[in-house]
């Protein structure tokens, strides 16, 4: 998990008005992932998981490349699950990954260390 306020890190993946805590929010954790955007592709940044929403930062590269910031309030999740690898290797499928689906049936996928114990806290979260 990473501290907020740590210089390279906080330049790396650099701060967006969409993923700012609003007054009261509560940041639980924070890492870096990668965020699966198709069978072919996944970026790099930071997923923050707050008392309210699950937010993925695209770091500078990605972002330059088209990488967006993507935002699910937790009310939103359906279910929070690993996905089993599917051995597809610029998608980030040859490892197990983070899955959280929406109300709408959308799986999004993410490539985080410390898999086990994220769905946990996730899963453990009020929606």
């Amino acid at each position: 998990m990473i501290p907020a306020g740590h210089g390279f890190l906080d330049w790396w993946v650099p701060d967006d008005e969409a993923a700012r805590l609003a007054p009261g929010e509560r940041e639980i954790v924070r890492t870096l992932a990668n965020q699966t955007v198709s069978a072919w592709r996944a970026i790099g940044g930071e997923l923050v998981v707050t008392d309210r929403r699950v937010m993925f930062r695209p770091n500078r590269v990605d972002r330059a490349l088209g990488g967006r910031v993507w935002v699910v309030p937790l009310a939103e999740l359906v279910d929070v699950a690993k996905k089993p690898p599917n051995f597809a290797p610029f998608s980030g499928g040859l490892r197990s990954r983070l899955r959280l689906r929406t109300r709408d049936g959308v799986d999004h996928l993410f490539v985080v260390n410390g898999l086990g114990a994220l769905v946990a806290r996730i899963a453990a979260l009020p929606r």
